[in-house]
């Protein structure tokens, strides 16, 4: 019984979608721009709106088009807790943690890093993949827009499962996404490049 205590609300129960990273193409667009709300179904716990990161604000990175359809690139500071390197408070993260190891009690440092949330958007059909990736926040640089999907030149994004689970690589929370489109200005197409990305199509 005390394991069901410590276990509720542990497990996301969020769609978690897998890509490959491939070689691709495509134009990169230079920075575009978002004075609205964006929110996010379900909504995801994550330790949100750190000092120095726009007021704890979904900020537009890159915004263009694949094909007929409009994609938009956000990013937004989120803490990580030193334990496990989760991205959820620091209660929640050992009551998790302890429910997977059945301790009863653990030291949680106070140091807490800096992560970077990223949520790329189909804006015409409102269906979002939002990942945690290590250090600064994306540039418009590191996104791509190609003929048959986006691509970004990004390593070491993840997601996880449940609350203090294991980091799964190269995935994302996939979500439903409401945003003001009278609110978003787009970007102009700056020049081709090709690399091995991140394909999100």
């Amino acid at each position: 019984m005390f394991y069901l205590y410590l276990s509720w609300g542990c497990t996301l129960g969020v769609d978690v979608k897998c890509f490959d990273t491939t070689p691709g193409g495509g134009v990169v667009w230079s920075p575009c721009s978002y004075d609205g709300d964006v929110e996010i179904e379900p909504e995801i716990p994550l330790n949100w709106g750190l000092p120095g990161r726009e007021g704890g604000k979904f900020t537009c990175v890159a915004g263009g088009r694949v094909g007929n359809k409009t994609y938009v690139v956000f990013t937004r500071g989120v803490g990580l807790i030193m334990l496990n390197d989760s991205p959820f408070s620091d209660g929640d993260t050992v009551r998790c943690y302890c429910a997977r190891h059945f301790c009863i009690k653990v030291a949680v440092p106070a140091a807490i890093g800096l992560a970077s949330a990223v949520l790329v958007v189909d804006v015409d059909s409102g269906v979002g993949y939002l990942g945690i990736k290590y250090a600064d926040p994306p540039q418009y640089s590191n996104v791509v827009f190609g003929n048959d999907g986006v691509y970004l030149a990004l390593r070491n994004v993840w997601v996880v499962k449940e609350i203090a689970g294991d980091h799964i690589s190269n995935c994302f929370y996939v979500v439903k996404v409401r945003l003001d489109r009278e609110r978003l200005r787009l970007g102009m197409p700056l020049y081709n490049t090709t690399g091995s990305f991140l394909k999100i199509s």
